[in-house]
């Protein structure tokens, strides 16, 4: 823009009022952001702001930044204003110097009533009174470190009474901590990595040793300026070190978490977002971790919030000892944590530290003075393709946390291409899950359970199962996790429990089933540990009318863990009502045995993996075997489940377990092909159909 239009233009267009008695000052960046303001400054512009007014002088400050014209002389001009007073319109002057500050360049701006030229060093002494409308204490020295000026909040902190002293001190002398020397060229150092000033507003710490040699606290920051081809350097002080350091305080507690004292979330998305393009600059890779820590949940409710916190701080403590000190580490949620690890070169690096953090965290906890033993899954994303981004980075590696969770405790999965394709195949059907059960979707198999002593049906195992409007039946392998995760758990298996009653009420009450005959139904932890579990048991009872004898509930080990004691409660009311409970797939949990005793159950299950390849597995036959034994020892029903050869009823039969299921006598089916497939289900009929053909005996 020419200095004729700008003139042109502010005749025209300024409307705001202008007060410039107190000059104004500012130092304004070649990007429009202001480093300095004082408060006459700030005050016409917040004025002008609120005006929705951009006075042209800044536009043609930036325009004489970028394009070179402040290199060395700087330059000035004048401003025609109109004012709101009597005096009608003035004139004011603005003064622009340029500087210099790492890899920002600008203009410290003066504007006041009467022209103010500066051309050489000599004329200095004109604009050194302007510094004194700074509020914060302004100090310039020459290239060699010697204090030239410094205003009057300067001369009052660093204990100046007279030109004398002004003249004989040396930034070194007065800032021992940066260790200058008196040889040091100062814009040079300034400009260097080692000042500790970045670009922009930098301020930082220092300890100020004052004309009388007494210390104090500042906040301090420097900026090069540059007039008739000689180098300067401005300081400026503020003495509120302690109202900074509050703000300090203030914003490590909006960017921590104060439980932790590590990142926040907000921190960690920053620093994520700031290691992707620092990445992509190197040409290196970033990798996060994601980590979930197992059983928080149930050492939060049984030991109390306390020993919840105390864990939460000692897992924090050891996840920074598996990382170096560069890396980033967050607490996310309640028991989710993040890593950002940069300069990371492949998949190995973060491998490395995936299972240094399993080693770290699987170590045993001390809380309340007792062992308390945890584990971690960790989904793994790297920096891989040139329009990821953090967010992207972030969706990866929950997706890969997912999966490792699949897998069980103690394992790190990295994100690919297929897991991706996975989670957006959930979250369809979970979307599609919310109106299952309103679209009658949800539909219950069963599968025959046969005393394999008496050769007859002993009862059913009612299974859930998802028929699907375009993909068909999906198994609970799928669909289960996310009736958990969306809470839909407890109205599925509500309706769940009193179908599966009226429909073994239906067949035996229209003879196609034995009477004696028992209903097995699963029993989700969430609905175990609800409080609810004795309301909706009663009304699936009241409403089918089947003998509380004949219902059969199955629990995990697993499930016991999450709160025992409350557990055994619910489970002796169920049991007062004469309703039976199994452990379902026994032997796979991490339950102590010393709760068999104290569980009111009646029935072990083997699971289908110590079934499956007996006799032929010795170490399968041994563990099946030594069910058996417990259980009768104790007095127990024991059922196997997933017997689908000859071989294995066989050695079940010979080690004395009492009821099996599996492929071999019957699949699991919907009711009705059930009925059609073995017409009446009889003790004959279903003797002929099933157990002669193998020639079982006993």
């Amino acid at each position: 823009m020419s200095f004729d239009r700008f003139y042109d233009h502010q005749v025209k267009t300024k409307q705001a009022s202008v007060s410039c008695n107190e000059p104004w000052v500012g130092i304004l960046t070649a990007q429009g952001q202001w480093l300095l303001k004082n408060k006459a400054l700030e005050r016409e512009l917040t004025a002008l702001a609120n005006g929705q007014y951009q006075p042209d002088w800044i536009e043609l400050v930036r325009d004489l930044s970028n394009s070179g014209q402040l290199a060395q002389h700087g330059t000035s001009f004048c401003i025609p204003s109109y004012s709101s007073s009597q005096s009608g319109q003035r004139r004011l002057w603005c003064q622009l110097l340029p500087f210099q500050k790492k890899d920002s360049r600008g203009a410290l701006v003066t504007i006041t009533e009467q022209p103010l030229l500066v051309n050489n060093a000599a004329d200095l002494a004109a604009w050194f009174a302007i510094l004194d409308a700074i509020q914060d204490s302004t100090l310039l020295f020459d290239q060699s470190g010697v204090l030239l000026h410094a205003n009057t909040v300067a001369m009052q902190l660093v204990g100046i009474t007279s030109d004398v002293d002004k003249n004989n001190l040396y930034i070194s002398q007065l800032f021992p901590e940066l260790q200058l020397n008196d040889k040091e060229h100062l814009p040079q150092w300034l400009a260097g990595s080692d000042s500790g000033f970045g670009e922009g507003n930098q301020w930082r710490e220092v300890t100020l040793l004052n004309a009388q040699n007494k210390t104090q606290l500042v906040m301090m920051t420097m900026m090069s300026l540059s007039i008739q081809g000689q180098q300067w350097v401005m300081v400026l002080l503020r003495d509120n070190a302690k109202q900074f350091l509050s703000q300090q305080k203030l914003l490590n507690y909006l960017y921590h978490d104060p439980l932790t004292g590590l990142a926040n979330r907000a921190l960690f998305q920053d620093r994520l977002a700031q290691g992707v393009i620092r990445a992509r600059r190197r040409k290196r890779k970033v990798a996060l971790l994601v980590i979930n820590l197992s059983r928080f949940k149930v050492i939060n409710d049984t030991l109390g919030h306390a020993a919840g916190d105390d864990l939460l701080k000692k897992v924090a403590l050891r996840l920074g000892q598996a990382v170096r000190e560069e890396d980033t580490i967050a607490r996310l949620g309640s028991d989710e944590f993040a890593i950002i690890l940069e300069d990371t070169f492949d998949q190995n690096d973060a491998a490395v530290v995936g299972q240094h953090v399993v080693e770290v965290l699987s170590v045993p906890f001390q809380l309340q003075e007792k062992e308390i033993f945890v584990s971690a899954s960790i989904g793994i994303s790297l920096l891989t393709s040139p329009s990821d981004n953090h967010e992207t980075l972030l969706k990866q590696a929950d997706i890969a946390l997912n999966k490792a969770k699949q897998l069980g405790p103690n394992h790190y999965e990295f994100f690919s291409k297929e897991m991706k394709a996975v989670s957006e195949y959930r979250i369809q059907l979970e979307s599609r899950l919310h109106y299952a059960l309103a679209n009658q979707e949800m539909v219950l198999y069963y599968q025959p359970q046969i005393d394999i002593h008496f050769g007859c049906i002993a009862g059913f195992e009612a299974l859930l199962r998802w028929r699907h409007p375009t993909e068909g039946i999906i198994l609970p392998g799928l669909f289960i996790p996310l009736l958990e995760e969306t809470g839909l758990i407890l109205p599925v298996s509500e309706w769940l429990l009193e179908t599966a009653c009226i429909q073994h009420r239906a067949w035996i009450s229209d003879g196609k089933v034995p009477p004696y005959t028992s209903i097995a139904v699963n029993l989700p932890t969430r609905l175990l540990l609800s409080g609810s579990l004795l309301s909706v048991l009663d009304k699936a009872l009241h409403n089918s009318q089947l003998p509380p004898q004949l219902l059969e509930l199955e629990i995990t080990e697993s499930m016991l863990m999450h709160d025992i004691n409350f557990a055994i409660k619910e489970l002796n009311q169920v049991k007062a009502r004469g309703v039976s409970i199994s452990i379902d797939d026994f032997g796979t949990g991490y339950s102590s045995l010393s709760y068999l005793k104290q569980l009111p159950i009646d029935t072990l299950k083997i699971d289908r993996m110590f079934v499956e390849d007996i006799p032929d597995d010795q170490d399968a036959a041994s563990i099946a075997r030594a069910i058996i034994n417990l259980a009768h020892n104790l007095k127990l029903q024991v059922i196997a489940e997933g017997v689908e050869n000859e071989k294995a009823l066989g050695f079940l039969q010979a080690e004395g377990c009492d009821i099996c299921q599996g492929y071999l006598f019957a699949p699991a089916l919907p009711a009705e092909q059930l009925l059609e497939k073995y017409e009446q289900l009889t003790e004959t009929a279903y003797m002929e159909s099933t157990l002669a053909p193998h020639s079982v005996t006993h």
